[in-house]
């Protein structure tokens, strides 16, 4: 084995961010990461900073984290080295984008193919290269759901048992996995499109695609020279895509899909246990628990043992995402602390061969050795003579022939220098040519240029003269046919003089449907003025609700930078008591814990307003979105209401609701910016709190039993007083639900009592538009027909049932009394009209009835 085989190596890491999706971008979420130009190294919030092998941005190419960081891995693989690429991060956050597990044949030749179709094309270009040797390629593809170990290139239906076996010399084996041989890129992408289709994925809240099993897809290269067979490497190449680490508050999981995500964060936090025993320099060389789940087990060689691995470490810039963002960088900030120890995978028995050969010829050469000193030199003399002048004359021919070498190779120089004086005459000689044949051409076209112009003049005025010709033939046409139309003109004005009649007459009956659809209008005015005072209304409440809110968050903001302050002052404190020993054990101890539990308290409150505020923040993005989408629905209308006759109010009401849409919209936007900039703030509050120093060095302060026996005796009594105060506390809230209940019902009973009363206002209202509106008792129809006067050939009076302002038959007082009827007897009244009849006036056909 040799030097470079026993080296050890770290694990290298690449932190790549996607960019910020759709959900993201309408919930209003800001990028929480700043990328250092020229450095790989990536700032969470404003100092949290981590340093990797290689960092990507979200505009970052596939083919350039390709290039930049796996391709390497491959030129090892084919010097017999395994390798391995691992995708961690939360879900949602591009591994399998990254690592291609959703590929098909159809996106060959797209920018966005991913990791493992783009290693399958350069494994084959590298072997089409290597002539002098013989490959042998075969796959395997597996999945591991809810801890069980699936094979995705089975397609039978009795599938067999898989099980896990440990080989002293061959490491970690896979019993009862399908192993296809491949020979063409075709059939390997074939191959990983059946292992892709029968992926177990599921849908939750953060992601639509979310893959519910972690992903092993396996490349093996054996490859032996062509003239020694015995001379054999085999080496592996993992490509991991592990499902994400995820929060069910956020995926919002019920039944399978909660399942699955408990069996993930099991697997990730054994991967997690793994890589920080391995990565902790303080633990080094103690127990690595590689057997608590499937997944370390199968991945023990890669961390840790005879691999060269890449961990891509997939993240998401959203700030509501920061937590996770920052876990999944400090487990790749582990990671790097791996040391592996790859070697070159060869065939034990060919180097057994190999060894045995050269031990063979090494024996024979000290053979010879041996009976050259021992050996009696049976030779004559005369041969060793003749052999000795032969040496002469070679020697002598020898350096007549370095003799002329040297001069030839003088000769060859002067020629060299020669020929490149000759090509340099050359070269000007073939530019002045160049130049003189390009003078000669340019005159040759400067003279066809020139008849040219003077032919295409005389042709332009030609066919100015043709243009002018048939103008004024176009002319004379189209005066006599003005003359026709005009005309034809005078008869259609005839025509539309008595088409105006008509459509005045139309626009009559038209005006009056439009007064009607106005007065519906104005209600439906009054009513959607109602409601904007409503949503106006409940704006507010929601003003006062996210202002209330703003200023707990504020609240909790400045107690948690109090309690930060004065953990560090107690801290100082702390180490000048220790000094100086003039402070007793149990009130240190009681100061101290107190502060701890004060920073933690109030770290968990602004972490829990910092929610608060990510949710309010969503809500204002979903409220912006929906006043947008309503201008916009509110602008495209506008087009085809133009087309017939709006009032001016109606302009007036909708350009006054898009004004008071946008004003909305800029104060919702101006909140959110206040919004985000409390999220940034109390996020780099909170990690302040959370730092890992500070997290680790919590119980070194506690040194002795004494402390240890103090500070339970003081968590005792805290933790005593909490339930007390807690108890009281649920005591006054179930009093004030009991309150809040009653209030309930008492608001629910006059809601229903405002109700019945707006029913009847409405019903009333109703009544009396439809009092207002009918004209009289002939229903609208007395404009064109007759009523019972009328039909009797009698003039309407007061006793008529029609309305005396408003119907059409009815006439002046003045007139009605010469008018009123005809008939002719004096005393009697007329039945129909009910006016009385003057004494001139009487009939025989009436019937009449005595005024006593």
């Amino acid at each position: 084995m040799t030097k470079e085989d026993e080296k050890v190596i770290p694990v290298r890491v690449v932190m790549r961010c996607r960019p910020l999706v759709s959900k993201e971008i309408n919930e209003g979420c800001q990028c929480c990461l700043t990328f250092v130009p020229g450095e790989p190294q990536v700032i969470v919030g404003n100092d949290k900073a981590f340093t990797y092998d290689y960092v990507f941005d979200p505009t970052t190419e596939q083919e350039e984290v390709f290039n930049t960081a796996v391709s390497p891995l491959l030129s090892g693989l084919f010097r017999g080295y395994n390798a391995t690429v691992l995708a961690y991060g939360q879900t949602g956050s591009g591994k399998t984008f990254s690592m291609g597990g959703t590929y098909t044949s159809e996106q060959e030749n797209e920018s966005t193919v991913g990791v493992i179709p783009r290693v399958i094309r350069r494994i084959f270009q590298e072997k089409s290269k290597c002539a002098d040797c013989e490959f042998l390629l075969a796959v395997s593809y597996l999945e591991i759901y809810n801890e069980e170990i699936l094979d995705l290139l089975c397609t039978s239906k009795d599938k067999p048992i898989i099980s896990i076996r440990e080989d002293p010399k061959d490491g970690i084996k896979i019993v009862g996995l399908t192993e296809k041989e491949v020979f063409t890129a075709h059939e390997m992408v074939g191959c990983l499109e059946l292992g892709n289709s029968a992926r177990t994925v599921g849908s939750t809240a953060m992601n639509a695609a979310s893959s519910r099993s972690h992903a092993i897809f396996t490349i093996s290269l054996e490859q032996r020279r062509k003239g020694d067979k015995s001379d054999v490497m085999v080496s592996k190449l993992h490509l991991v895509d592990l499902a994400g680490s995820e929060r069910q508050k956020k995926t919002k999981a019920e039944g399978d899909r909660l399942k699955e995500g408990i069996s993930i964060n099991r697997g990730l936090l054994s991967l997690g246990n793994v890589i920080s025993a391995l990565g902790d320099e303080s633990k080094k060389g103690s127990f690595v628990p590689y057997r608590d789940s499937k997944l370390t087990r199968l991945l023990q060689d890669s961390l840790g043992g005879n691999s060269h691995t890449l961990m891509i470490a997939c993240v998401s810039p959203a700030d509501s995402n920061i937590e996770e963002t920052i876990n999944t960088l400090r487990y790749a900030d582990r990671a790097r602390k791996i040391k592996n120890k790859p070697i070159l995978n060869v065939d034990p028995r060919a180097v057994e061969m190999k060894r045995l050969r050269q031990q063979v010829q090494e024996l024979q050469v000290m053979l010879l050795h041996a009976r050259g000193g021992v050996a009696p030199v049976s030779e004559p003399a005369e041969n060793v003579s003749n052999i000795l002048e032969q040496n002469r004359c070679l020697q002598g021919e020898n350096s007549k022939l370095s003799r002329e070498l040297s001069e030839a190779v003088g000769q060859t120089t002067l020629m060299f220098e020669r020929i490149i004086m000759m090509e340099q005459t050359n070269e000007k000689l073939q530019s002045k040519l160049e130049e003189l044949r390009q003078h000669a051409a340019c005159k040759v076209d400067l003279q066809k240029l020139v008849e040219t112009l003077e032919d295409q003049e005389l042709k332009e005025n030609i066919e100015v003269i043709r243009n002018l010709q048939q103008l004024i033939l176009e002319l004379q046409v189209i005066e006599l046919r003005f003359g026709g139309e005009c005309n034809a003109m005078k008869s259609q004005r005839v025509q539309l003089m008595r088409q105006m009649k008509e459509d005045s007459e139309k626009f009559r009956l038209w005006k009056q449907k439009k007064d009607k659809e106005v007065l519906q209008l104005k209600e439906k005015d009054r009513k959607r003025q109602y409601e904007m005072l409503k949503l106006e209304r409940d704006f507010q409440k929601q003003a006062s609700v996210l202002r209330r809110k703003t200023e707990e968050a504020a609240a909790a903001n400045k107690r948690l930078k109090d309690a930060l302050q004065k953990r560090s002052e107690v801290a100082e404190k702390r180490k000048e008591v220790q000094n100086r020993g003039a402070e007793g054990v149990s009130s240190r101890i009681k100061n101290w814990l107190l502060n701890e539990v004060e920073v933690l308290v109030s770290t968990e409150e602004a972490r829990r307003h910092l929610q608060d505020l990510l949710e309010d923040r969503k809500m204002l993005a979903e409220e912006i979105s929906q006043l947008r989408q309503q201008m916009e629905a509110g602008e495209r209308p506008v087009a085809k209401v133009r087309r017939r006759t709006l009032t001016i109010s109606e302009l007036e009401g909708q350009g006054e609701l898009e004004a008071s849409i946008s004003k909305q919209v800029e104060s919702l936007e101006t909140e959110m910016g206040l919004r985000s900039a409390q999220i940034a703030d109390l996020q780099q509050k909170v990690l302040d709190a959370d730092n890992d120093g500070r997290i680790k060095q919590r119980w070194d302060s506690i040194t002795t039993i004494v402390e240890a026996k103090s500070a339970l005796k003081i968590l005792m009594a805290e933790v005593v007083a909490s339930k007390v105060a807690n108890a009281k506390l649920e005591s006054e809230l179930k009093q004030e639900k009991a309150n809040l209940l009653d209030m309930q019902k008492i608001l629910c009973d006059e809601r229903k009592l405002m109700s019945s009363m707006d029913m009847e206002h409405q019903s009333q209202l109703v009544e009396m538009e439809q009092r207002h509106q009918e004209k009289c008792a002939c229903r609208g129809r007395c404009v064109n027909k007759l009523c019972r006067c009328r039909k009797g050939k009698m003039t309407c009076g007061e006793n008529c049932l029609c309305d005396h302002e408003k119907c059409r038959n009815m006439e002046n007082r003045s007139n009605v009394v010469s008018r009123i009827c005809s008939f002719k007897e004096p005393g009697v009244v007329c039945l129909p009209c009910g006016w009385p009849i003057p004494d001139v006036i009487s009939s025989a056909i009436v019937l009449r009835i005595r005024l006593k």
